[in-house]
């Protein structure tokens, strides 16, 4: 008779490296974007349509990678999705122009949204009913990547051979993950569902997801607390450098302080969230969010553009999305035990195209200033708080129970 994993520190860490994949594979190229455009002779912001594809098969590949682990098991998609992450990372290190760093990044994001999703989905099938602080602690793992990968991966590239050695991390750690998992992950999903991940039934599946009103308020919240997150990651290099005059260094502090605040809300997070609930917590979460955004913006129109002015309102901000991220997450997984892969999925796809919208809505917004980014990002962080509101049910339980086919 087949067991499922334990719950255990070392498969937790498994978890966290893998929920924490995706944003090690961009953050490490953040500072090279440049030198790869130079390098490979594309013309300037070509390297930008890298990024735009991998967040799109980062999304999209959720829809499918995780309601085919519902059928056919979290290990074999693990596997596949990790294989062809080393692979795609490796093609990207080896690529002699900008289609096939493209191409090749396409399929990187496919790679990576696999260990995202099926990261969330193992928790909920390991730590069961407690399941909601784990994945708390599984988000911090996406969050010291945005925190500490930029850095690492600037020193790469100007001590260690440029944005190949940048790469060429992405590909160890993604080697690493394949092992630990081929090594140490025995399946998790012991009760799999035939019908899960067809094609033709996935529209029927998400529609049946869809039709719970607490699902749709998490996946909401994180859409747009993710949206609000990435118009000020988006455009906060320009502002601090562009328009205050700092250097990068000076701008990787003050940003790593800004965003270190998501990792002390995902901390409070996994404290607090079988005390008072994902859903209180998110509510807690998306007030602090645009309270963040709303005083930035008052504090710009009032007193003009400052670091400090930015700095203090935006570490508000980042803590409250530390706790929507991954409280949302659990909200919404917890109570589809039977179909965790697929819960999953839907809520990484929300948190890509929350931040896919903002990054294309701000490209089309700017005009030299830095109110465009502050008042769309406004907009998304008060977009959060006020559908989370009016979506959340009026009598929220602990951990809902109940099931995706009883509602």
């Amino acid at each position: 008779m087949n067991l499922p994993p334990l719950p255990s520190r070392s498969l937790l860490w498994l978890l966290v490296l893998l929920t924490g994949l995706g944003e090690i594979s961009t953050q490490l190229l953040i500072p090279s974007l440049a030198s790869i455009e130079v390098e490979l002779g594309a013309p300037k912001g070509s390297v930008l349509a890298a990024l735009a594809v991998f967040v799109g098969a980062f999304g999209l590949g959720q829809l499918i990678l995780g309601p085919l682990s519902d059928r056919i098991g979290r290990r074999p998609v693990l596997l596949g999705g990790l294989s062809l992450y080393v692979l795609a990372t490796l093609w990207m290190a080896f690529a002699n122009g900008m289609q096939e760093f493209i191409a090749a990044r396409a399929l990187q994001g496919l790679g990576a949204c696999a260990a995202l999703v099926l990261a969330r989905a193992v928790v909920r099938d390991v730590w069961k009913e407690r399941a909601a602080p784990t994945l708390a602690l599984t988000v911090i793992g996406m969050l010291c990547a945005i925190v500490l990968m930029p850095v690492i991966g600037g020193l790469l590239a100007t001590h260690l051979g440029g944005w190949r050695s940048a790469v060429g991390l992405s590909a160890l750690l993604g080697s690493l993950a394949l092992l630990a998992v081929m090594l140490g992950y025995r399946e998790s999903n012991l009760s799999r569902d035939p019908q899960a991940g067809r094609i033709g039934s996935l529209v029927g599946q998400y529609a049946s997801l869809l039709a719970g009103r607490s699902y749709r308020a998490f996946a909401l919240a994180l859409a747009c607390t993710y949206g609000a997150m990435f118009c000020f990651i988006a455009g906060s290099s320009w502002i601090f450098v562009g328009l205050l005059g700092l250097t990068a260094t000076q701008y990787g502090l003050v940003f790593g302080g800004i965003v270190s605040g998501l990792i002390a809300g995902a901390l409070c997070a996994s404290r607090w969230i079988t005390r008072i609930g994902a859903e209180r917590l998110v509510g807690i979460g998306t007030g602090l969010v645009a309270t963040g955004a709303l005083v930035t913006l008052l504090v710009h129109q009032v007193h003009g553009l400052s670091i400090l002015g930015l700095f203090v309102p935006q570490v508000l901000l980042t803590f409250g999305a530390g706790m929507v991220l991954p409280a949302s997450v659990a909200g919404a997984v917890m109570p589809n035990a039977q179909c965790a892969g697929l819960a999953a999925g839907f809520m990484g796809f929300a948190q890509m195209a929350g931040g896919m919208s903002a990054g294309l809505l701000l490209s089309q917004l700017q005009d030299g200033t830095a109110l465009p980014m502050i008042e769309l990002h406004g907009v998304f962080a008060c977009g959060a708080f006020i559908l989370f509101q009016l979506l959340r049910p009026r009598n929220p339980l602990l951990v809902p129970t109940a099931p995706l086919k009883g509602r």
